[in-house]
């Protein structure tokens, strides 16, 4: 079993983001603390938990104290095995090394660190709070505080980011030498205050440069040691996020806090995203405050086998054929076929591998299955 647990607070929040998260709320960390931890103890959670995921939001303003009081939750609930993984991401201005220290004390064994750049004017447009010089302290102050185990996000296709300056981002994550890199593409969502900015002028790369970044990027971090074991993710040999990897293998997961989402067996839970709504209703054991949904047999085979294929383990021959054979469909043969001669897929050991130049046309590639 492996939980994710959704920590809706920020210092600021950048232009690009859609998650649930509010900024200058952090005077409500400890009645959100106390009300997710209502929500563990009285739900059906059975470990032992082998991964934890804390993502946000920035779940690196938890106080110590107030992750220690989570964590107890949770292995009072359900139990830990005994090479859990607990992560928790964490934006660059908002640690030191004490608290680092503290965190690592209570367990924590993996740490992502938001970069998303190095130029800090790029930084800036982002509604980032850090520039790089924050970033490279925070990395050396988890080092010295015993984290073996860390991640950088950079982010590609931004607005006012030349190719070179990308690659330059690029560079700086390699000197630092984490053992995990997260690669995102400028994702324009609606609502947000990037898609304003869109609408009134801003200007995005193209895709052609776009493109040009990600292949860059794949090509230097492979050069570097580093493996591409899914479509954004980057590791150094055993060093692949487990609980992102646990979940893309259709292992079940709760989900606790705001907004978040988990799938047990055949049903799916969700929250609402109303911060007082769910500290009271929460506070309250209210078990009635989770939103189920019974997902059938064809829904979890077709999303087991979608997010298979962003990995470097890819699908089986067998079992996508019988997806496709169950919903009526005619064969996807032809087109895969044409797809392996492009480059765009492998098949060996009966398994269907998107290959790193295939990553570029993933979309086109599961629409073919989309009978």
């Amino acid at each position: 079993m492996n939980a994710y647990l959704h920590i809706p607070f920020c210092t600021s929040i950048c232009s690009y983001c859609d998650f649930t998260s509010f900024a200058g709320q952090e005077n409500k960390i400890s009645r959100y603390v106390d009300a997710l931890c209502v929500e563990i103890t009285s739900s059906d959670l059975k470990g032992p938990l082998q991964t934890i995921y804390f993502g946000g939001g920035t779940p690196s303003l938890l106080p110590p104290e107030k992750l220690q009081t989570i964590l107890e939750a949770l292995r009072q609930k359900a139990g830990f095995s005994f090479d859990i993984e607990i992560s928790m991401e964490a934006n660059p201005e908002t640690v030191d090394e004490q608290r680092l220290r503290s965190y690592r004390a209570l367990g924590v064994n993996r740490l992502s660190f938001g970069a998303q750049a190095f130029q800090t004017e790029i930084l800036k447009k982002m509604g980032r709070g850090h520039d790089w010089t924050i970033v490279e302290k925070a990395f050396n102050d988890a080092r010295l505080a015993g984290f073996t185990n860390i991640n950088l996000d950079l982010m590609f296709g931004l607005a006012g980011q030349s190719l070179s300056q990308f690659q330059e981002s690029v560079q700086k994550v390699q000197e630092l030498n984490p053992e995990h890199i997260s690669l995102y593409a400028l994702q324009v969502e609606e609502g947000t205050p990037l898609a304003k900015q869109v609408e009134e002028g801003l200007e995005l790369p193209d895709e052609d440069q776009v493109a040009d970044e990600y292949a860059w990027a794949q090509k230097s971090l492979t050069t570097q040691g580093y493996e591409q074991y899914e479509v954004s993710n980057f590791s150094k040999p055993g060093f692949a996020c487990r609980h992102n990897w646990n979940i893309w293998r259709g292992e079940d997961y709760w989900g606790f806090g705001l907004s978040a989402v988990g799938t047990v067996g055949d049903v799916r839970h969700g929250h609402g995203d109303d911060l007082m709504v769910y500290i009271n209703q929460a506070s309250q054991g209210r078990k009635g405050l989770l939103e189920k949904e019974v997902l059938s047999q064809s829904v979890r085979a077709w999303e087991r086998i979608m997010l298979q294929f962003r990995t470097q383990e890819g699908v089986l021959e067998s079992e996508l054929e019988s997806y496709v054979r169950s919903q009526g469909g005619s064969s996807y043969k032809e087109r895969f076929n044409r797809f392996e001669k492009e480059g765009f897929i492998s098949l060996s050991q009966g398994r269907y591998r998107v290959t790193s130049k295939g990553y570029f046309v993933l979309n086109g590639i599961l629409e073919t299955l989309m009978v």
